[in-house]
C-alpha cells in the first residue's frame, strides 16, 4: 500500500463519497422496497414466502403500513425474528398526523394529498414522528393499489423506516466538517506518520503561516519539537494528551495543550489522526499568579493556612528550632454582632498590621482563619517572644473601634509552643500552642500562656476540641444525618436530623461528647439554628422531587429558653419558602427544669407558628405526667431503653403496653425509637404502636445518600403506577 492510500480522505473527498454512498443507498432502498411488494403480493400463496417476507423486512428493519380510505385508519405491522416479535398497531389518520413535526406536516400533507387526489401512484416522504424517546426521523414510501370511481385512492400499501441514525450521521458529518474550517481551535488532520493533510485557518494563525498549503506535508515534529515521546506513542496508545511548546514560523514559543487521536477510515481500509491544539500561555501566567493568590489571605494580605505549612515544613525539614504563638481574638465576635462584619474586617485589617509591626523579620504572620493568628519565629529567644506577646496584646486594647457612638475594643488571649520541644509534627505543634490559647483563654482573657507537659492530657483535649468545635461552627462544617422513620408497613412517613462532626485534628467526635460541650458554652443555639436550616434545605430537595417528608429537629433546653427563637424559627422557614408544618421540634424534659414558665411560653409561640412539637427521650430518667397536662404535644417520643427485651421480659411488654395506653387515651402521636431487632416488630403492633424508628430500618446517613435512596424508590414506585 502506498503512501498516499495511508493518508487521511480530504474533506472534499469524504464529501464526494457520502454522495455515493447515498446514492447506492437510495437503489438499494429503492430495491428492496419493490422486493418487499412483490413478496407481499405472493404472501396469500404461500406461508413460507410469508416467513420469507417477514424476515427479509426484519433485517432491513423495514415496517409495512396500510391505509384504508373506509375508516380512514393506517395499520402499521413490525416484525421480528420469531412471531412472537411481530407488533402491529392501528391509529387513526388525525391522530398519526398530530404526532408529525409541524415543521414537516406541510409537506407530508402536500405528498400526501397528490396521492390520495390521484396525482400520483406513488408517495414518498420523510418527516419526524413523536414515539416514546422523542422524534425520530422516519421514511415512508407507498403505492395506491385502489381507486374509487372517480380516481380518488382507497387503498394504499407501503414501507416505513426509521431513519433517525443516519439521519444523525449525517448531520454530524457536515458539522464535523463545518466544526474542523470555522473551529476557533486550531486543528490538524495528520497520516499516521503524522505527516499533516490537513490544517485549518487557526492553526495557521497560531503558527504563523500564511496559508493552509504551507503546512500540508510537514511532520508535526516540526511545529512540536519537545513532543517527540508522546508524539512517538500515539501509534499504540491511539490516543494521547500533553503539554508542550508551539515552534512557529518566525521560531517564537506558545504553551500549547496537545489533544492526539487515531480513528480507522473503513471505506479505505487506512488510518487518520486528528490533532487538537489549544494556546494555554494565559493560563500558565495565571497558574504562577494563583499560586502566589493560593498562599496568601484575601482579607489581610497574610499568608494563609497553606503558606505557613509550607513555611513550617522548610524549616522542620532543616531541623530548625521555632516558636509558634496561636493567638484568638477577645471581643471579636461582639463587633461583628453589634456593628457588622465591614467594621469587623477593618478590625481584622489592624490586627494583622499591628502583628507585622510587632513581629519582625524573620517572623511569619499569618492568619489561621476568622479571628485566629499564628506568629512563627525561627531560633526565637522565648522570653522574648512572650514579651513580645504581651506587649501586642496590650497595644491592641488600646484600640477603639466605634459604632456611631458606641466604642468597641478587642482584646487577644495568646498561647505559645515549641519546636521540638513541644511536638514533632505540624498538627501537634498548632494543636498544643492553641491548647494553651485555651488555658489564657479560660483564665481571664487577654493573657498570653505557654504550654509545658503540666497541662493535663484532659485539659488539653478540652480546650482543643472546644476550639475546634467553634472553628467547626464557624464555618459550618457540621453536618446533619438524616435518619427515617417509618409506619408499620414499612413506608417511610419522616425523618430526623442528626448532628455529626468529623474534626481535622480529632477525628470523629460523637455527640455525646461535643453537644455538652456546646451546650456548656453557649454554642448549642448555633447548632439549633444551623439545623434548622439544614432541615429546610433538604425538606425543599425532597419537595423538588414532589415528596413531602416532614422532617424533625432536637432544639436544647438554652435555644428554647430564649424568647428570640419561635420569631427565629419562622423565619428560617419563610427564607427557604418551607411551611413549619413540616418540621418537628423534638425537645426533652430538661427545658421544664430549668423554667417551666418561659418554657411553656416559648413552645406555645412555636405551636402557633404552626409547628410541630414533640417530647422526646419519654420514659427515660425523671418523666413527669404533670408535663403531659401543662402541655398539648403533638408526638410523644417513647426512650429506646423501653423496647429494649420486651421479646423476652413480660414485665418489659407490660410497662410499655401501659405507657401506651395511656398515651394513646390522651390522643398523643405515638413513635418509639431504638428499634434494632426485628422480634420486637410483632410485639409492638399486637401492643398497637405503628410509629417506629432505628436501626432495623435504616441508621442516620447523609443527606446527598438519604434523599438518593428515597427519591430512587419514588421514582420506580411511580413508574409502577
Amino acid at each position: 500500500m502506498n503512501e498516499y492510500s495511508l493518508k487521511a480522505p480530504s474533506l472534499t473527498s469524504l464529501e464526494r463519497r457520502l454522495k455515493r454512498e447515498k446514492s447506492a443507498r437510495k437503489q438499494a432502498e429503492t430495491l428492496l422496497t419493490d422486493k418487499s411488494r412483490e413478496l407481499y403480493d405472493a404472501l396469500t400463496k404461500s406461508r413460507s414466502i410469508q416467513e420469507k417476507l417477514e424476515l427479509a423486512l426484519w433485517a432491513s428493519q423495514e415496517s409495512y403500513w396500510e391505509w384504508h380510505a373506509d375508516d380512514d385508519t393506517f395499520r402499521i405491522r413490525s416484525f421480528g425474528l420469531h412471531h412472537v416479535q411481530a407488533r402491529e398497531i392501528q391509529q387513526n389518520a388525525i391522530d398519526l398526523m398530530h404526532r408529525v413535526h409541524p415543521d414537516d406536516l406541510s409537506q407530508m400533507q402536500l405528498k400526501w394529498s397528490m396521492a390520495v387526489n390521484g396525482e400520483s401512484d406513488d408517495v414518498e416522504f420523510i418527516c419526524r414522528i413523536r414515539g416514546l424517546h422523542g422524534y425520530q426521523w422516519t421514511r415512508a414510501r407507498g403505492r395506491v393499489l385502489e381507486r374509487d370511481s372517480v380516481g380518488v385512492a382507497k387503498y394504499i400499501v407501503g414501507m416505513a423506516k426509521d431513519k433517525t441514525r443516519e439521519h444523525k450521521a449525517e448531520q454530524s458529518f457536515q458539522l464535523m466538517a463545518s466544526a474542523f474550517a470555522s473551529s476557533r481551535e486550531p486543528m490538524l488532520v495528520l497520516s499516521t506518520h503524522l505527516i499533516i493533510t490537513e490544517a485549518n485557518q487557526a492553526f495557521c494563525e497560531l503558527s504563523g503561516l500564511n496559508s493552509r498549503k504551507e503546512s500540508e506535508k510537514q511532520h508535526l515534529e516540526r511545529f512540536l519539537p519537545q513532543a517527540a515521546e508522546p508524539l512517538k506513542r500515539i501509534a499504540q496508545s491511539r490516543q494521547e494528551r500533553f503539554e508542550t511548546e508551539l515552534t512557529t514560523l518566525s521560531g517564537k514559543h506558545i504553551a500549547v495543550d496537545v489533544s492526539l487521536a487515531m480513528f480507522e477510515d473503513h471505506h479505505q481500509n487506512s488510518s487518520y489522526v486528528i490533532a487538537t491544539l489549544r494556546d494555554i500561555s494565559e493560563r500558565k501566567q495565571n497558574e504562577q499568579q494563583l499560586r502566589l493568590l493560593a498562599i496568601h489571605d484575601d482579607l489581610t494580605g497574610l499568608k494563609n493556612r497553606i503558606g505557613l505549612r509550607d513555611e513550617l515544613e522548610s524549616l522542620m525539614a532543616a531541623n530548625t528550632p521555632f516558636s509558634l504563638a496561636f493567638i484568638d481574638l477577645d471581643g471579636f465576635k461582639h463587633i461583628n454582632d453589634i456593628a457588622g462584619h465591614e467594621l469587623g474586617d477593618e478590625c481584622l485589617q489592624l490586627v494583622a498590621s499591628q502583628l507585622e509591626q510587632t513581629f519582625l523579620a524573620p517572623a511569619l504572620v499569618t492568619r489561621w482563619g476568622g479571628d485566629e493568628f499564628i506568629i512563627t519565629v525561627p531560633e526565637a529567644d522565648n522570653d522574648e517572644f512572650s514579651r513580645q506577646c504581651t506587649a501586642f496584646i496590650a497595644r491592641l486594647e488600646q484600640k477603639i473601634f466605634r459604632n456611631g457612638k458606641t466604642e468597641l475594643s478587642v482584646s487577644a488571649s495568646i498561647g505559645i509552643a515549641r519546636y521540638s520541644e513541644h511536638g514533632q509534627s505540624i498538627e501537634e505543634i498548632i494543636q498544643n500552642a492553641d491548647a494553651a490559647m485555651y488555658r489564657a483563654k479560660t483564665s481571664g482573657k487577654g493573657k498570653v500562656y505557654q504550654y509545658h507537659e503540666g497541662l493535663t492530657e484532659h485539659v488539653k483535649e478540652q480546650v482543643s476540641l472546644l476550639s475546634d468545635l467553634r472553628r467547626a461552627i464557624r464555618n459550618r462544617m457540621l453536618e446533619f444525618h438524616v435518619q427515617g422513620k417509618y409506619n408499620v408497613a414499612g413506608r417511610l412517613v419522616g425523618g430526623e436530623l442528626l448532628c455529626r462532626w468529623f474534626s481535622p485534628l480529632h477525628g470523629v467526635v460523637s455527640p455525646v461528647v461535643f453537644i455538652p460541650l456546646a451546650e456548656k458554652y453557649e454554642l448549642d443555639t448555633e447548632i439549633g439554628l444551623m439545623a434548622l436550616e439544614s432541615a429546610c434545605e433538604y425538606i425543599s430537595m425532597l419537595e423538588a422531587e414532589r415528596i413531602s417528608l416532614p422532617l424533625s429537629v432536637n432544639i436544647s433546653a438554652n435555644q428554647l429558653l430564649s424568647e428570640f427563637f419561635p420569631q427565629q424559627a419562622a423565619d428560617i422557614c419563610a427564607e427557604h419558602f418551607v411551611s413549619p408544618e413540616l418540621i418537628e421540634i423534638e425537645i426533652t424534659e430538661s427545658i421544664f427544669i430549668q423554667d417551666e414558665k418561659a418554657a411553656i411560653g416559648c413552645l406555645a409561640a412555636l405551636k402557633d407558628q404552626g409547628f410541630i412539637i414533640a417530647l422526646d427521650d419519654f420514659g427515660s430518667g425523671f418523666s413527669s405526667l404533670s408535663y403531659l397536662r401543662k402541655f398539648d404535644f403533638d408526638v410523644i417520643k417513647l426512650d429506646r431503653s423501653l423496647v429494649k427485651g420486651i421479646d423476652k421480659s413480660e414485665r418489659a411488654r407490660s410497662l410499655l403496653n401501659g405507657i401506651f395506653r395511656m398515651l394513646d387515651s390522651l390522643r398523643f402521636e405515638v413513635i418509639i425509637e431504638g428499634i434494632d431487632n426485628e422480634a420486637y416488630l410483632p410485639i409492638l403492633e399486637n401492643i398497637g404502636i405503628h410509629l417506629y424508628q432505628g436501626f432495623l430500618f435504616e441508621k442516620p446517613m447523609p443527606y446527598e445518600q438519604f434523599i438518593l435512596k428515597h427519591t430512587k424508590g419514588w421514582q420506580i414506585a411511580n413508574k409502577a403506577l
